[in-house]
C-alpha cells in the first residue's frame, strides 16, 4: 500500500464529484487498489486537503467534466474527513521542493516523516461527514475564501442538506405509488436520516438481467423506481455537483441498453435549469437522450410530495412536472 496526493488543481467542482460520486480518477496508471489518498484542492494560493480514503476497484465510471484527462478511475472506499487543513505543512519534511516530491503526477510518498506530518495533521480536527467546498471571489483582504466550513453548517449538514432531502423525497413517492425503490448504496446512510422505507420497499439487490457494465451504471444513479424487473422511472439529483456528471451516467446507460425506454430525470434546483438544457442539447448527449431524459425542478418534487393520492396514482404523473429541452 502506497501514500499519495491526488491534486484536483483548482477545480473544486471535480474535488467535490470525487467525494459525492466515491470515485478517483488519475492521469497516470501508478495508483493501485488500497492505496491511501490525501484529496487535495487549490484555493487562493494555498492547497487544501479535507478528504482522505483507500482506493478500491477498477472502474469506468468517470463523472467528471474534463474525463479525457484521466486514464486512470477507481471505485473509493473508507471515507475520511477532517476541517481543510494547508497541505504546505509538508514543506517541514521536503523543504522548498515539497510539492514536486510528494504532489507531482500522485506519486508515491516514500519518505515516512512525510507521511506521518499528513497523518497527525488529518487526525488532529476530523468531523464525521463531508461538507462540499462552495467558492465565492477572492475579496481584497483574503485570498483564501471557503465559504462553507463553520460549525452550523457541519452541525445541520446531515438533515438540511438540500439534494438529500430531495432524493429522499423521489424515493419516498415511488413507495407510496408502491414501486420498489433502488438507491446507491454509499447514499443510504445519509437518506435514512431524512427517510425511513417499509421494510419491503427498498431493493437490495437488483432485479434485473443485464451485463457487468449496465448493472455498475444503473446501481448508481440516485434514485429508480422498479416495477419487478422493470426500471419504471431513473433520476439523477444535481446540486452541488456538475450538472454534467448526471447526464452522463443517463447516457451511459441509454448507450449501453438502448432498447431500454426507461425514462430518466435530472433534478435540479430552478436556478440550474438553464445549465440542464444547455448540456441536454449537446450533439452528444442529443442523440441519446432527446426524448427520453427531462428537467425535474425542485420546487416540483416538493410539490408532488404533498399530493395525497400519490397511492392511486402512476408514474405518468410526472409529465406535468417534466421539461424537455429545445433546440
Amino acid at each position: 500500500m502506497s501514500t499519495r496526493i491526488l491534486h484536483c488543481s483548482t477545480s473544486v467542482e471535480n474535488y467535490n464529484i470525487c467525494v459525492e460520486h466515491k470515485v478517483a480518477g488519475f492521469s497516470n496508471r501508478g495508483p493501485q487498489p488500497n492505496d491511501l489518498i490525501y484529496l487535495a484542492v487549490k484555493i487562493g494560493k494555498k492547497t487544501f486537503c479535507g478528504v482522505r480514503f483507500k482506493l478500491d476497484e477498477l472502474t469506468n465510471f468517470k463523472p467528471w467534466p474534463d474525463a479525457q484527462k484521466y486514464v486512470h478511475s477507481l471505485k473509493i472506499k473508507d471515507l475520511e474527513f477532517c476541517r481543510p487543513f494547508d497541505i504546505s505543512i509538508l514543506s517541514q519534511a521536503g523543504g522548498p521542493s515539497w510539492g514536486v516530491k510528494y504532489m507531482q503526477a500522485s506519486k508515491p510518498i516514500s519518505d515516512q516523516n512525510a507521511c506521518e506530518l499528513l497523518n497527525s495533521e488529518f487526525d488532529k480536527d476530523k468531523i464525521a461527514l463531508f461538507v462540499p467546498y462552495e467558492i465565492k471571489p477572492p475579496t481584497e483582504d483574503s485570498n483564501i475564501t471557503i465559504t462553507n466550513f463553520n460549525d452550523s453548517l457541519l452541525e445541520e449538514a446531515p438533515l438540511t442538506r438540500e439534494s438529500i432531502k430531495v432524493q429522499a423525497m423521489i424515493a419516498e413517492i415511488g413507495e407510496r405509488m408502491n414501486y420498489k425503490v433502488w438507491l446507491p448504496k454509499n447514499d443510504r446512510s445519509r437518506i435514512f436520516e431524512v427517510w425511513q422505507p417499509k421494510p419491503t420497499s427498498l431493493l437490495y439487490d437488483l432485479p434485473l438481467n443485464y451485463d457487468d457494465d449496465t448493472i455498475k451504471t444503473i446501481e448508481n444513479i440516485d434514485v429508480l423506481w422498479i416495477k419487478g424487473r422493470t426500471i419504471v422511472r431513473a433520476f439523477e439529483i444535481e446540486h452541488t455537483t456538475s450538472i454534467y456528471s448526471g447526464i452522463l451516467r443517463m447516457a451511459d446507460l441509454m448507450a449501453l441498453q438502448p432498447n431500454l425506454r426507461i425514462k430518466a430525470h435530472i433534478v435540479a434546483p430552478t436556478e440550474r435549469k438553464g445549465k440542464v438544457m444547455q448540456e441536454l442539447t449537446r450533439p452528444v448527449f442529443k442523440l441519446i437522450l432527446a426524448q427520453s431524459c427531462t428537467f425535474i425542478s425542485y420546487n416540483s418534487v416538493k410539490d408532488l410530495a404533498k399530493e395525497r393520492r400519490l397511492e392511486y396514482m402512476t408514474d405518468a404523473v410526472l409529465e406535468e412536472f417534466s421539461e424537455y429541452a429545445e433546440d
